[in-house]
């Protein structure tokens, strides 16, 4: 796994980079890729915070759509700034789905299953348990 950027009293590219926000208060910036996703779950410096992550989303792949996700050990805090995305999710086996309209949130609690549908091109905002995602297929 990539180690954290330097801390630097510079501007951070959201883009190009993801946000640990640490248990006890402290925030580490890494380069997002591939190998920190794959990672992240496993890594011991990541078990007790959150990961802050802004997506550029344009088509139903750039948020894994039809996967479904959930966070068994916290909830997700989805942040759409701008476009129009809807959030699907199974509760006690039924399917409902909330919309998220530009500069709204919604809070996805631990251990739904959920997964995004793009209505238009959208800058979405996550704040993710950095622990144990799960994702199933559609």
């Amino acid at each position: 796994m990539s180690a954290p950027h330097s801390q630097t009293r510079t501007s951070i590219s959201l883009p190009d980079n993801c946000i640990y926000l640490a248990r006890g208060g402290s925030m580490r910036p890494y380069a997002k890729t591939a190998e920190f996703f794959r990672d992240a779950g496993t890594n011991p410096d990541l078990r007790d915070g959150l990961v802050l992550t802004l997506h550029e989303v344009n088509t139903q792949r750039d948020v894994h759509y039809p996967a479904w996700e959930m966070h068994p050990e916290g909830d997700e805090l989805l942040i759409l700034s701008s476009g129009s995305l809807a959030v699907e999710f199974r509760k006690e086996g039924i399917e409902r789905t909330a919309s998220l309209p530009s500069r709204s949130a919604f809070i996805v609690p631990a251990g739904l299953w959920h997964r995004l549908i793009v209505n238009e091109p959208s800058v979405l905002i996550a704040i993710t348990p950095g622990h144990n995602t799960v994702h199933a297929s559609g």
